[in-house]
């Protein structure tokens, strides 16, 4: 695995080679589109489906996910002791609109299958989608995507990190990829 910091910040980090080889072939090749999903909380009218987490296989892979927990903290500098996490498979259609998370928790979004680099998630300044303004845009390569420290600072304060996916999911494909809340 490997985390590499944005900016000086340390609050937005790219990760890559997140799990093994023979691991990233088996997610690739699951039947995601045949899994149970419902809509997401909030995002009902998201062309998003939630997959849900207690088909056997679903449960597998996210326990690969889980288990790198360690190696995230010592990559970041973090004490994380918990991980949550949530499949998505986006349909054709989809997009995100600029946004923070307000208080969510800490979290990771990996990609695992995507028709094309430019459905990954963009990160900005401000709330203006402008050139100017980008901070980083994450492709969507497999096995790779970023972290984002969402906590408050020891002062209370919490840094908003606008982002969105602005791309939409070409017709006749989806991209798969996995949320991770880190506590």
């Amino acid at each position: 695995m490997k985390a590499v910091s944005i900016d000086d910040t340390n609050r937005l980090w790219a990760i890559s080679d997140l799990l093994e080889t023979d691991q990233v072939k088996y997610i690739i090749n699951l039947p995601w589109h045949e899994f149970p999903w419902s809509r997401n909380t909030l995002q009902d009218t998201w062309l998003r489906r939630r997959i849900h987490s207690e088909h056997p296989e679903v449960q597998l892979v996210s326990t690969w996910i889980d288990d790198k927990l360690k190696d995230i903290n010592l990559s970041i500098g973090t004490n994380f002791t918990r991980s949550h996490g949530i499949w998505w498979l986006d349909e054709p259609g989809f997009s995100c609109p600029m946004h923070t998370d307000g208080h969510l928790p800490n979290s990771m979004q990996i990609y695992w299958l995507a028709a094309t680099e430019d459905l990954g998630t963009s990160f900005y300044h401000h709330k203006i989608q402008h050139k100017d303004y980008l901070r980083q845009m994450f492709p969507s390569k497999t096995n790779s995507g970023y972290l984002m420290l969402n906590h408050r600072e020891i002062d209370g304060s919490q840094p908003l990190q606008w982002h969105g996916m602005f791309n939409r999911v070409p017709e006749n494909t989806y991209r798969l990829s996995s949320y991770w809340y880190f506590e």
